[in-house]
């Protein structure tokens, strides 16, 4: 496959974050038409030569308005209409009397009509608790709630981890022909399951160790991989690996259940070290490429590297049955290659070794590798935190994961405690939130209830990530892929922010929030329609609400116009909340 060199670089600190999005396609209101100001007004007869002056009041624009003559010896009227904000010629006018042409008398400039001055939608009141334990639930979970966020705040960030880590796992039906139970159970457990720590561990594994129904085309092929995921998400990565080389789904999905002699599937064998524990180049700890003397990466391995595995790991198949899904990959000596295999590093394996010691040498090997450790703590840092953590994050992060093993718990626990995790964030910091990360954390903000799934997948399928369907074994995006812009920042998650998936977003946001998808998720907007009469408490109740005050000045000043424009109390609610959940201040995590 394609080597992608970028995965191995933890580039400086951050993601700037994207502006205000689609704003001008979706503004209500008109702005108000220009108005002719007040001022004092002269016009000349022209067959009698009399002039005549008056004061006139202001207009606006369309209406006509008169004035009348006020110097002494004269007598005069005059009809103006205003005309996008300028008075045009009279239309009808008189002036009579006297003998003089030139005015003896000055006209008093009449005083302007105060206009009121435009609305400044000023920001609440920021609680600098609440957003502390706003920032740890975006990371750690599918998005703040009103009570979850209760909850950080009575007993801090680290006694809400290790709570969440103690906490027993939902449970993953089996599925049966159809994937769309699986499916749907896991993405209302990814919604409204207590165990939201580990949640967002299947979730980050998941696109890891990837499984999709693009092959896994029945439920009974997709739910052992989800078991295993959950079963291990706060565990021992050495045993995830283990396991899932030897899981059924996986067996299918890369071929190991098919692998045999003379020629064994290498399918498994590149994936699990390109993508699953080592990746393409040597690492320092802090996640850095190791040179050569000539300045150049040095490669993990090679085509007959990848020959060799395959090899080690030939003679595993399924147990019972053709692709039965009831239990682990089965040893089929028969079809295992005897031959003495050479692994990573200069590890030779003997000749003569059955499929269950060649596949515990091949364990051994890849867990023991010097890259794991920063490879696979740069992978969940960019899940969770950022796309850019800083060189020293990765190695304080990959220390932990190196020092105890692989302990999954241990190094999600320093992941999310390191001080560039709980720190203010800088303006570089953050992920964008794929299309699941960002439609749930609105639901779960705005206290909604997601009732069904099912009809709501074509519409991620649309923004590019259909749960449990990944379009390849590199999952719905490449970890690799760069911020657009030539910054020199990753940013994996805008690979589904094209053009067309942000305009499907916004609808979609759109959709939630009108009640189109009221029978798979219902949002209640009473709260927010309490004060719709007042634009600005709106707006403080939904910058509360979805982003606990940081909202940037210029988008709450032109969402709040845009809201205040909105004559319609239920539409402008529609207008404050959609607007908000669709800038770059919501849709980048910070």
């Amino acid at each position: 496959m394609t080597s992608h060199q970028d995965l191995v670089f933890p580039l400086r600190s951050g993601l700037r974050a994207a502006g205000l999005l689609a704003l001008a396609l979706f503004t209500t209101g008109v702005q108000a038409q220009a108005s002719c100001p007040a001022k004092s007004l002269s016009w000349t007869i022209p067959w009698t030569g009399k002039s005549c002056a008056g004061p006139v009041a202001a207009t606006p624009s369309g209406s006509a308005a008169t004035a009348r003559n006020t110097l002494a010896g004269m007598t005069g009227w005059a009809t103006l209409q205003c005309v996008n904000g300028a008075w045009a010629v009279p239309s009808s006018y008189e002036c009579t009397g006297g003998s003089s042409t030139t005015p003896t008398t000055t006209v008093p400039t009449p005083t302007p009509t105060p206009i009121p001055a435009p609305l400044v939608f000023k920001a609440p009141v920021v609680d600098a608790a609440e957003v502390t334990a706003a920032r740890l639930l975006e990371q750690a979970t599918f998005g703040p709630t009103p009570a979850d966020l209760t909850r950080v705040r009575q007993i801090g960030t680290a006694n809400w981890i290790d709570g969440q880590l103690a906490m027993p796992a939902t449970a993953i039906p089996d599925g049966g022909d159809s994937t769309e139970p699986v499916r749907e159970a896991w993405f209302l457990a990814m919604a409204a399951a207590p165990d939201q720590l580990r949640q967002r561990m299947v979730f980050a594994l998941s696109q890891i160790l990837v499984v999709s129904t693009s092959k896994n085309t029945a439920g009974r092929e997709l739910s052992p991989w989800l078991q295993t995921l959950s079963k291990h998400a706060f565990g021992n990565f050495g045993d995830l690996l283990r396991e899932m080389t030897l899981n059924p789904a996986m067996g299918k999905y890369l071929g190991l259940g098919h692998s045999r002699v003379p020629m064994p599937n290498e399918d498994y064998a590149r994936e699990v070290m390109q993508l699953f524990t080592i990746g393409l180049v040597e690492l320092n700890l802090d996640g850095s490429p190791r040179l050569d003397a000539n300045g150049k990466t040095i490669p993990t391995y090679d085509q007959t590297r990848i020959g060799e595995f395959a090899r080690a790991l030939s003679g595993w198949g399924f147990a019972n049955s053709y692709e039965d899904m009831s239990v682990p990959l089965v040893a089929r000596e028969q079809y295992h290659d005897r031959r003495a295999k050479t692994l990573l590093n200069g590890v030779t394996l003997p000749a003569g070794q059955s499929a269950a010691q060649d596949f515990d040498a091949v364990m051994l090997n890849l867990t023991r590798h010097p890259n794991v450790a920063p490879f696979i703590s740069l992978r969940l840092i960019r899940h969770f935190v950022t796309s850019n953590p800083s060189r020293a994050y990765v190695q304080r992060v990959a220390t932990v994961f190196r020092q105890t093993n692989g302990d999954l718990a241990a190094t999600l626990r320093a992941i999310l405690l390191d001080a560039e995790a709980r720190n203010t964030p800088a303006t570089d910091a953050g992920h964008l939130r794929d299309p699941v990360l960002h439609t749930l954390s609105l639901v779960r903000a705005l206290g909604g209830q997601v009732i069904s799934g099912r009809n709501l997948f074509w519409d991620y399928y649309l923004m590019g990530e259909r749960p449990a369907q990944a379009p390849s074994v590199f999952s719905y995006y490449s970890p690799l892929a760069p911020l657009p812009g030539g910054s020199g920042l990753a940013g994996p998650e805008f690979q589904l922010y094209s053009g067309s998936q942000a305009v499907r977003r916004a609808n979609f946001v759109l959709a939630l929030l009108d009640g189109s998808q009221s029978g798979s998720v219902r949002i209640d907007l009473a709260p927010f329609m309490t004060v719709a009469n007042d634009p600005q408490a709106l707006m403080t109740l939904v910058e509360r609400t979805l982003l606990q005050g940081r909202l940037s000045a210029s988008a709450r000043q032109t969402i709040g116009e845009a809201t205040a424009k909105t004559t319609d109390l239920r539409q402008r609610v529609l207008t404050a909340l959609y607007l908000t959940a669709i800038t770059g201040d919501y849709v980048v995590q910070k």
